[in-house]
């Protein structure tokens, strides 16, 4: 009999509770929109910053000119990016310019944010120019610079906005050569996940004494504030949706109510005690919200996988293990709204309802 009640209540209230359905369904969508993107915003933002270089830098200490290329093997041991840098200073006629050398195999994840027109590497005979270069010295791609070094093509030219802009970049061997290092670089640039710059760094310096090893501050706080305030925006605008969506779930049952002040006061008047009623409308309010929380679920790892493809350069954004939060956000809705509402049951007279008033 109770479940003949609630079916019924389903089918001959069917606008009223479309509207409340709906509302719970947009409650689900944006739940498991925001749950997907929230429950791995951090792996997303680190992956992101890891476009925009270094956060650690193995730099000579003292007096000393270079650091060993065993730096290097200890990144990789520690499972951090790295890459040997060298620089020196070379002629172009007249004027010195100064020249970088680059393992470009490993420091693609250290400068894939340079913007390039042309290639972003160079090989042996090769060379890239800053844009600064590029304009002084009226260079074009192809072009043949006469560095007093040897000649080398040029393939690329960058815009970094940074020091890149003033600079020759050459292979690696090129510029260590030229500058008469061997197994050695003048720093060394390193890539750790936020939380590990730290313990990354300690790690580096101990197995370097010789070397200074610094955490370029600037990136690496930008990443830590910007993943933090990323991640409470997600928040607080997720628990503001949920509180929109529960007054508006909240009126529409209370409306409902009044609709069926009637048939609460019959039921009243037969016998059936409050709470018995107030189950019966939690239960129609539960099948509304589980149906409501499949379809937004669906709904929203749509969504999820759009805004990962868009926003986070094509990371799926989706993820399936949030269809027991979203449920039950869903159902936490349904059951305060509904409950919020059906306060109005005990203030309902049978008396009154069945001499119609």
């Amino acid at each position: 009999m109770f479940w003949r009640f609630v079916l019924a209540a389903v089918k001959f209230r069917r606008r009223r509770l479309l509207l409340a359905f709906l509302g719970l369904a947009v409650a689900a969508t944006l739940a498991t929109t925001l749950f997907s993107v929230y429950s791995d915003i951090d792996r997303k933002m680190h992956r992101e910053f890891r476009a925009y270089g270094a956060n650690l830098v193995i730099a000579p200490s003292g007096n000393a000119r270079s650091v060993p290329l065993t730096a290097v093997a200890e990144a990789d041991r520690l499972g951090v990016v790295s890459a040997p840098f060298v620089y020196t200073v070379v002629a172009i006629g007249n004027e010195r310019v100064v020249v970088a050398g680059i393992d470009f195999k490993r420091a693609q994840p250290l400068i894939a944010h340079w913007r390039t027109s042309g290639a972003h590497t160079a090989g042996q005979g090769e060379c890239l120019a800053g844009i600064a270069v590029a304009q002084h010295f009226h260079l074009r791609l192809g072009d043949r610079v006469p560095l007093d070094s040897g000649r080398c093509t040029l393939r690329g030219v960058i815009t970094t906005g940074g020091e890149e802009d003033n600079r020759l970049i050459v292979p690696f061997d090129r510029a260590a050569g030229e500058a008469g290092f061997s197994n050695a670089a003048s720093m060394i640039e390193v890539r750790a996940d936020a939380e590990r710059i730290e313990d990354t760094r300690e790690a580096l310096q101990r197995a370097i004494p010789q070397a200074d090893v610094r955490v370029l501050h600037a990136i690496a706080e930008t990443e830590a504030n910007v993943v933090l305030k990323v991640r409470t925006a997600v928040f607080l605008l997720m628990a503001l949706i949920l509180a929109i969506t529960t007054i508006c779930v909240t009126g529409n049952f209370s409306a409902l109510v009044l609709e069926r002040s009637r048939e609460i006061g019959i039921l009243k008047a037969i016998g059936a005690p409050e709470a018995r009623i107030a189950t019966l409308m939690l239960s129609e309010s539960m099948i509304l919200a589980l149906a409501s929380a499949i379809i937004g679920y669906a709904i929203g790892l749509v969504v999820s996988y759009g805004i990962g493809q868009k926003i986070f350069a094509g990371a799926a954004g989706v993820n399936f293990a949030v269809f027991l939060p979203v449920t039950a956000v869903t159902v936490f809705v349904a059951a305060v709204a509904t409950l919020a509402s059906a306060s109005r049951i005990w203030r309902i007279e049978p008396a009154q309802i069945l001499r119609g008033e």
